[in-house]
């Protein structure tokens, strides 16, 4: 049954939600396999391997909320196959959802248990930061995001937080994207404060700081679905089409703030 509190904050997740990030982040995650392969694995990279079900499994399950974390992930578990080719070394969408299905602990543990330390993570993961934000020989794909909310933070007729897995340096150029350069640093919880999704932690402090009861939690991932479950309170607006289940879910950003306001009287 819904919840069918009337909220008195809105609770935003960055990617997905406030920046469509189609061109960015999974643009990232391929490149790095792509390059990773080669670099860190001396392989052959023989075309592109990640695709939008591998993405789609990945983000339904929960914990692969770290896009940087999610490449070495995939590099490592191609790596412990062996083959030199990654089109032979990449798991296949099927075979991706079998594995994950011995997914334990947090995303390295996991790792590391199960494929070994066989690709260097902190090497990794700088690539997936170069490639994002830029270098001198090539534009950063964070460029390629686009606002998904046509209202500034200012205009909404309640308190808003951000709640997101993204770490300072990378809220920063979204906020550049947005147009919300002047958005609170004390309403935003981030990765590098160590409060990451699926932690409820996030959506109490937030609450907390603008006390709020009833919250309503703006995400698209299974990560932000089990962060707001875990909280217990207010509401939940899906966006797009990963949480079909979901008690709210709203094709667009712009059509859930309007029916989140819509109940809040605004």
């Amino acid at each position: 049954m819904k919840d069918h509190s009337t909220p008195d904050m809105l609770i935003f997740d960055v990617d997905g939600v406030l920046l469509d990030v189609r061109g960015s982040f999974p643009e990232v995650i391929r490149a790095c396999i792509t390059k990773g392969w080669e670099k860190f694995c001396g392989g052959a990279a023989d075309g592109n391997q990640y695709t939008d079900e591998h993405e789609r499994i990945l983000k339904q399950h929960g914990a692969f909320n770290d896009d940087y974390d999610l490449a070495w992930a995939m590099l490592s578990m191609s790596a412990a196959t062996g083959a030199k080719k990654l089109s032979e070394a990449f798991p296949s969408p099927g075979k991706l959802v079998e594995e994950i299905k011995t997914f334990h602990g947090t995303v390295r543990e996991w790792v590391v248990s199960r494929y070994g330390d066989i690709v260097p993570r902190g090497e990794t993961r700088e690539l997936c930061n170069e490639l994002y934000t830029g270098t001198e020989s090539h534009r950063g794909l964070h460029l390629l995001e686009t606002p998904m909310l046509a209202a500034n933070w200012k205009d909404i007729p309640l308190p808003v937080g951000i709640y997101s897995g993204r770490d300072t340096h990378e809220w920063t150029m979204g906020k550049e994207s947005l147009g919300w350069r002047d958005f609170p640093d004390d309403m935003t919880i981030l990765s590098d404060s160590g409060i990451t999704k699926p932690s409820p932690r996030g959506l109490e402090i937030l609450c907390e700081r603008a006390g709020a009861k009833a919250p309503c939690f703006f995400g698209d991932t299974a990560s932000d679905l089990f962060a707001y479950n875990a909280f217990g309170k207010g509401l939940f607006a899906a966006i797009g089409g990963l949480l079909p289940d979901a008690e709210y879910v709203f094709p667009d950003t712009n059509a859930a703030v309007k029916a989140m306001l819509a109940l809040a009287g605004k």
